[in-house]
């Protein structure tokens, strides 16, 4: 059959022909086309709706994540601050002998100067000491 005869076919049967081929047409346009759009986490990449709902959800998952390592490091935070007065308070209250004040601070500071000197004297005795086996 040559393109002639086949146009005049089609030709005769024009709309027997073309109306199943705009109804294929139409179909896999409806049905074949999925809506995409730009994925908000990667703007070059498209994703439909199932996907953007999948990556939504993950992102959401991260999000929860790091609200929990914020909420984390907060209490941390806290919970350092809280020790750092009590020990400050045990300081003050020891070196006061009973209620923590001013003059409980002085003697606090004179006593740890008492034993910087002790420690100082001890470590120097020990230089020297190596020093005079050296020479020995």
């Amino acid at each position: 059959m040559d393109l002639k005869k086949l146009w005049n076919v089609i030709e005769h049967h024009r709309y027997t022909v073309v109306c199943p081929v705009v109804a294929a047409a139409i179909w896999v346009t409806a049905v074949g086309c999925t809506p995409m759009t730009a994925s908000p986490l990667d703007e070059a990449k498209l994703v439909n709706a199932s996907q953007l709902s999948i990556e939504f959800k993950s992102w959401e998952a991260r999000q929860a994540i790091v609200a929990a390592k914020f909420e984390a490091a907060g209490e941390d935070l806290t919970r350092q601050a809280e020790a750092n007065e009590a020990f400050k308070q045990t300081l003050l209250t020891l070196a006061s002998g009973s209620v923590a004040d001013w003059s409980g601070l002085v003697q606090l500071l004179i006593g740890g100067g008492f034993l910087g000197v002790l420690g100082d004297n001890i470590r120097k005795n020990g230089v020297i000491g190596g020093l005079r086996s050296k020479t020995s």
